[in-house]
């Protein structure tokens, strides 16, 4: 709207960008393309800048920072991608980029999910409350949910900060299992309708754990890439 854009012509432009979407999740699989994943990369800074310019609620400022993980998702892979009649690239330099690039975006989505938290997001409110009654059979009060939520906030926020300062490996472990948990809330809370929400969420998980393996199985054999 602010863009002056018909609405048949934005639509128009989201199902094109759908169908790239499309052909990226399927690329990664079978054989990444370095021009699909820098666009999907490319999108996702769109969407946030979208967000955050046109705000539908308290917390949508924090979008560029919220949807750091779906941009370095696409972006370490493709330094980790291999040149032509290359192998797998396990260069220091290409795979340190990659791992600064995955670690600063994961420490940059949990610092605006703590900080969501810490406002008692009503979104995420909501999410407690309805998982706690749909597998625990618990009626958890709005204040109780807020309670949980400063304390989920002050949690992120210390593995954000712990992640960037220490690079520990069961951080980054902890922080994936977080993340998927966390993603897979949009299912608990509202039934399987609503899977896609928790897919869209899944490098919030996706991105830390791939921290953790690199540092499990690369870093110690090359402790120059970190110290951890």
């Amino acid at each position: 709207m602010e863009a002056g854009l018909p609405e048949n012509v934005a639509s128009l432009i989201d199902q094109l960008a759908a169908g790239v979407l499309l052909a990226v999740a399927v690329s990664a699989i079978v054989r990444p393309i370095r021009a699909l994943l820098l666009f999907s990369a490319a999108w996702m800074v769109a969407v946030s800048f979208a967000i955050w310019t046109n705000p539908g609620s308290t917390v949508d400022d924090l979008a560029p920072i919220a949807h750091a993980v779906r941009v370095a998702a696409p972006l370490g892979l493709i330094f980790l991608l291999p040149r032509s009649g290359e192998k797998l690239t396990l260069g220091i330099a290409r795979t340190s980029i990659a791992l600064w690039i995955l670690l600063l975006g994961a420490a940059a989505t949990f610092v605006a999910h703590g900080l969501e938290a810490l406002q008692h997001y009503g979104r995420f409110v909501d999410l407690i409350i309805g998982s706690a009654k749909t597998w625990l059979g618990w009626n958890v009060s709005q204040s109780n949910a807020e309670n949980l939520l400063t304390a989920i906030g002050i949690h992120d926020l210390l593995l954000a900060a712990l992640l960037l300062l220490r690079r520990w490996r069961w951080v980054a472990g902890w922080m994936a299992l977080w993340g998927f948990i966390t993603a897979f809330s949009r299912v608990t809370s509202t039934g399987g309708a609503d899977w896609h929400q928790s897919l869209i969420r899944i490098a919030n998980g996706g991105v830390p754990l791939a921290l953790f393996l690199a540092w499990w199985q690369l870093v110690r054999p090359v402790p120059t890439l970190f110290k951890k």
